[in-house]
């Protein structure tokens, strides 16, 4: 019988690398067809320290590509996924149901280790881009439009 709801990743990354993965803290920035994906299978895979910031409530044509339900349809994005993570593994995330600006992004940012740009629009990324470069934060940008897709 499993020890911990991680056993197979402990089996097959070791212990200490699952409970390294867990201190880690990822900021995911977009909850649609890529964040809110990628941020399921981040805790699925240990990571229990992840922030996610969308503004958008999920809609009916979101329900095909987005791990949401038929029943999230008019809820924020991120509290949609929030409870959908915590369901599934038990694992609480942070929530931002805001537009990330120049003005709140030093707060929304603070103490992650790791900012992956799932946002499907150029402003918010270029914001994304520049801050990362200045306050030496890695920011991974993740991209997809029609069938091309682009990791940075």
């Amino acid at each position: 019988m499993a020890n911990s709801k991680f056993h197979h990743e402990e089996i097959h990354r070791g212990k200490d690398l699952v409970a390294k993965l867990a201190r880690k803290h990822i900021t995911v920035c977009g909850c649609g067809a890529i964040g809110s994906n990628l941020v399921e299978n981040l805790v699925r895979q240990g990571f229990t320290k992840i922030r996610v910031i969308d503004m958008d409530r999920v809609e009916t044509h979101n329900l095909n590509t987005q791990i949401f339900e038929e029943s999230d349809r008019g809820a924020m994005k991120v509290a949609a996924c929030q409870r959908k993570v915590f369901k599934a593994v038990g694992t609480e995330i942070e929530t931002e149901d805001k537009e990330l600006k120049s003005a709140n992004i030093k707060k929304f940012l603070k103490g992650t280790d790791l900012v992956v740009d799932a946002f499907d629009n150029s402003a918010s990324r270029k914001l994304l881009y520049d801050y990362g470069k200045e306050n030496k934060i890695s920011v991974l940008h993740i991209g997809l439009e029609a069938s091309y897709c682009e990791v940075v």
